[in-house]
């Protein structure tokens, strides 16, 4: 992992990063631990990246990894805030711990309903929710049964975010952007799309980019590009009384 790469990430997440650190764990040798945790159903209530994030915490935390996981990958961890943060993920996992559960799940909100705070808490309400994009869209699956979330597609461990199926068979590149889409994301877009082809035999993959604001750049370097569609989400806060 590259001082470059990592200042990149660190510049754009203020929550932990579950990607630098999933990489991180492989390299001191926790990658088992790691794909687990990744691939973890568990939930709290409607926690489920912060879940993943207590347990990334707990796994650094007894292992003697944890500040050299801030230093060179989660800088914002040292902050106030980023402190606070990570008391927080600690929180929900010794609540989930505590006996929480599937059974206190809270009921599933509607797209409308949502706010996606971060990357991850975004992809992981689209991944349960993908007919929100398009009617028969499911997750993929490959041969090893391994969801097509940061789906893994070279040795250079890049991931696509969601990698779906649509009703015609077709597989679906989905990349997310919790901010700004701008034109730089389609260059990475159609990398993933031709490894997916290399990968699946597939004749054809579709481009979906979702993002909280398309830019008109991305618009423009779009524009005549088949099989690819834009999609900009809206934040909502839902309350409930108790």
């Amino acid at each position: 992992m590259t001082d470059k790469s990592a200042d990149a990430d660190t510049e754009e997440f203020e929550g932990l990063p579950l990607r630098l650190a999933y990489s991180f764990l492989a390299e001191k040798g926790f990658n088992a631990e790691a794909v687990e945790i990744r691939q973890s159903k568990d939930r709290y209530r409607s926690y489920s990246s912060t879940l993943r994030r207590g347990k990334i915490l707990d796994l650094l935390e007894r292992n003697d990894l944890l500040n050299e996981f801030i230093n060179t990958c989660w800088r914002f961890g040292s902050t106030d805030r980023g402190k606070r943060k990570t008391q927080r993920y600690k929180r929900i996992l010794d609540a989930f711990r505590a006996g929480g559960g599937p059974e206190e799940e809270e009921e599933n909100e509607s797209i409308e309903e949502t706010s996606f705070a971060y990357e991850e808490d975004l992809r992981d309400y689209l991944s349960s929710n993908l007919t929100v994009i398009d009617p028969g869209l499911k997750l993929f699956k490959d041969n090893n049964q391994v969801e097509g979330v940061e789906y893994k597609i070279d040795d250079d461990n890049k991931r696509i975010d969601i990698l779906a199926i649509d009703k015609n068979k077709v597989p679906v590149v989905i990349e997310l952007k919790v901010s700004r889409g701008y034109e730089k994301v389609i260059g990475q877009c159609l990398y993933y799309k031709n490894r997916v082809k290399e990968i699946l035999g597939a004749n054809k993959v579709r481009i979906c980019i979702v993002a909280r604001e398309i830019t008109s750049q991305l618009k423009i370097a779009t524009r005549d590009l088949p099989d690819v569609e834009l999609y900009e989400y809206t934040l909502a806060v839902k309350l409930k009384k108790v």
